[in-house]
């Protein structure tokens, strides 16, 4: 009984470092911080570009998200300044508009202050590119069909690598790739930390217990970390690791790509351990730590878990139904 309560009082107090962190961060009742007036503009212009994008547009969709979108650029660029949020707003803003303009809808109203507020920006000379873009299923057939069922068999947890760190260009072209992967309206909240530099790596592994029988050939590792002042529903609260889980599987899947191999080693820890890490790695309290990975040069031979997978039929269930 005693027992019991001991676990009962710990994992209440994980759920406690966990909400605390929600509560505090996350714009589920306030509008206060930098990322959380970041994530409602992207929120918004995500809705924007996205309505664009469906078979059958609706003209004259969205005016009240084009005008809270103006309204919050204003008042962020009085504080922050122009970013890469900014100038994404901007441009779909102006594929919106002119969207409505080709199919002579009228916009009039919202687009004068829209003309008003390009005013405003003309002096930044920036641009990306924002909206909707055509592309045809032979481009994407032509990069994306690879034998992906060989490229999956041959993924494995790789636990054994030869000398060397990963290059930083390597490890800056991963990471790039790994941004393509899809986010909760696009507010992107994913990050990582990079190290491979021998000292700060043994150094970063030493928080982490499932890496003691091959920590010393590590050379790269991974700490993928996801930003809560971004999210802002209370059924948000788990989204923050849904949207850290995908990247950090797209990251695995970019170094598979590159030929190297990797191997996660999860972040399952109590408050105590997480704060441990955070304080030596400088990790921001807004921010999740979602996993670590270790990664690495593939030797030209070496043994990997076989790893068995269920049967196809315990994991997928087709058109299901209580009847």
């Amino acid at each position: 009984m005693l027992d019991t309560l001991r676990i009962n009082a710990r994992l209440a107090m994980a759920f406690i470092y966990d909400f605390a962190r929600y509560r505090r961060f996350s714009f589920v009742a306030h509008q206060t911080s930098r990322g959380n007036r970041r994530a409602i503009i992207r929120i918004f212009t995500h809705y924007l570009e996205g309505g664009m994008a469906f078979p059958n547009v609706r003209l004259g969709y969205g005016q009240d998200k084009a005008a809270s979108v103006m309204t919050k650029l204003r008042s962020y660029h009085a504080d922050f300044g122009v970013d890469e949020t900014v100038l994404w707003a901007l441009a779909t803003l102006k594929s919106y508009f002119a969207y409505h303009a080709e199919r002579d809808f009228d916009l009039s109203g919202l687009a004068r202050d829209f003309d008003a507020l390009s005013e405003n920006f003309a002096a930044v000379g920036q641009e990306i590119r924002g909206g909707t873009e055509e592309v045809t299923a032979a481009k994407i057939r032509a990069a994306g069909m690879i034998d992906f069922e060989q490229f999956m068999q041959h993924r494995h947890s790789v636990r054994q690598y030869a000398p060397g760190p990963v290059d930083d260009e390597i490890i800056a072209r991963v990471v790039r790739n790994t941004q393509q992967c899809p986010s909760v309206c696009n507010r992107q909240t994913c990050k990582v930390y990079a190290i491979n530099n021998l000292e700060s790596v043994q150094a970063a592994l030493a928080f982490q217990a499932g890496n003691a029988g091959f920590r010393q050939d590590i050379q790269t590792v991974f700490v993928v970390t996801s930003n809560v002042s971004e999210m802002n529903l209370i059924g948000e609260r788990y989204q923050g690791w849904i949207d850290g889980g995908i990247f950090a599987m797209t990251l695995a899947l970019a170094i598979h790509a590159e030929g190297l191999g990797a191997c996660f080693l999860n972040w399952s820890v109590e408050p105590a351990q997480d704060r441990a890490m955070r304080n030596h790695l400088g990790i921001a309290d807004d921010e999740l730590v979602i996993t670590m990975m270790s990664a690495g040069h593939l030797k030209e031979a070496f043994s990997v878990p076989v790893s068995h997978r269920k049967p196809l039929e315990d994991v997928l269930t087709l058109n299901p139904s209580n009847s």
